[in-house]
C-alpha cells in the first residue's frame, strides 16, 4: 500500500481523519504501529527518556483543564502510563496527536525535530473513500444457484451450517488499560454498577478485581480516601497507594496509582466488597448478582 511521510519539522501538517499510521520514525529507527493511540504512546515514551523534566512540567492534576499528560487517570478516557505517576491521554484525533508531539519538542527547546510519521495513503472508490489493505479478501460465503446439482446444493447447505467455534471469555472491565486480560469461561457471578452489568466471572477473585477497578474509576475520591485504612478480618490491609503494596501477596493495579491485594478467601473478598461498596454509598445486595 502506498505511504507518505509526515515530517514533524514542517510548520504545518494536516492529516485526514481516514488516514492510518504505518510507523513512527525517530532518530532513523522505524517502529511499526497499529493505530494513532499506539503511535502517540510510543512517541511520548521516547521523548520522556530524553526530556523527563519537560514531560513532568506538562503534567497537571487539575481535572478542569484539557490536558494530555496527567498525574492521575481521573476523567481520562484511554490512559497509558508513561512513568510511575505520569499518564498520557491517548484518546485524541490524529491532528491533535501531531500537535501535542510538536508541542513537547517546542517546550524542550528542540529546533531540529528528527521525527517523522509514516501514514498509509487513502484509496478512493467511486462512491466513497476508504482505506483498503492490499491482499485482504473477505471470506466467501457459500451460495445456492438454481443450476446447481443436488450434490452441490447439499454441499453448500452443509457449508452454511458450519460455523467456527468462538472462545467464550469475558475480559475484565478496564483490564486492557493496565495490561491484565483475564479470560473467563462460564461462571455465575455478576455485578451491576451505574446501569452496566459486568460478568459472568468464574470466581470471586475475578469479580472482586473487576469491581474494585470500576469503583476506582467511578468513585475515585471515596476509594482514594480508603488507601491504607481498611483492615479486614484477616488483619491485612487490602488497598494501598504507590509502592507500599510491595508486601501484598497478589497485587493488582487500579487507576490513580492504587493497588489491591486479591489473595484472600472468598468469604473475606465478600467482606471487602461490602466495605468498599458501603464507602461509595452503595448496597451489596443491590449491586451483586449470582453466587
Amino acid at each position: 500500500m502506498p505511504t507518505r511521510t509526515i515530517d514533524l519539522a514542517a510548520k504545518s501538517q494536516e492529516i485526514q481523519e481516514n488516514e492510518l499510521p504505518a510507523a513512527l520514525i525517530y532518530l532513523g529507527e522505524r517502529a511499526p504501529v497499529r493505530d494513532w493511540q499506539e503511535l502517540f504512546f510510543i512517541a511520548v515514551k521516547c521523548l520522556y527518556t530524553e526530556f523527563p523534566d519537560t514531560i513532568n512540567s506538562l503534567c497537571s492534576t487539575d481535572p478542569t483543564r484539557i490536558l494530555f499528560l496527567r498525574t492521575n487517570t481521573i476523567a481520562m478516557e484511554r490512559p497509558k502510563r508513561i512513568a510511575p505517576i505520569i499518564y498520557l491521554e491517548t484518546q485524541r484525533t490524529p491532528n491533535q496527536i501531531i500537535k501535542a508531539i510538536k508541542f513537547i519538542f517546542t517546550r524542550a527547546g528542540v529546533r531540529n525535530i528528527n521525527m517523522q510519521v509514516e501514514v498509509y495513503e487513502p484509496i478512493y472508490s467511486q462512491n466513497n473513500y476508504a482505506l483498503r489493505i492490499p491482499n485482504s479478501k473477505l471470506p466467501s460465503k457459500p451460495v445456492l444457484h438454481l443450476n446447481q446439482t443436488i450434490e452441490e446444493m447439499l454441499a453448500a447447505l452443509d457449508a452454511m451450517e458450519i460455523q467456527p467455534q468462538k472462545n467464550s471469555k469475558v475480559i475484565l472491565p478496564h483490564a486492557t488499560s493496565y495490561g491484565r486480560v483475564e479470560p473467563q469461561i462460564f461462571g455465575s457471578l455478576f455485578f451491576v454498577l451505574e446501569g452496566e452489568r459486568y460478568g459472568p466471572f468464574a470466581n470471586e477473585k475475578n469479580r472482586y478485581v473487576a469491581l474494585m477497578q470500576c469503583l476506582a474509576e467511578l468513585y475515585p475520591y471515596q476509594i482514594l480516601k480508603e488507601a491504607g485504612h481498611h483492615i479486614n478480618s484477616q488483619h491485612r490491609l487490602t488497598l494501598m497507594k504507590g509502592g507500599s503494596y510491595l508486601y501484598f501477596r497478589e497485587p493488582v493495579e487500579l487507576p490513580n496509582n492504587l493497588f489491591i491485594d486479591k489473595d484472600f478467601p472468598d468469604r473475606v473478598l465478600i467482606e471487602n466488597e461490602r466495605y468498599y461498596l458501603a464507602r461509595c454509598g452503595l448496597h451489596f445486595e443491590s449491586v451483586m448478582l449470582g453466587g
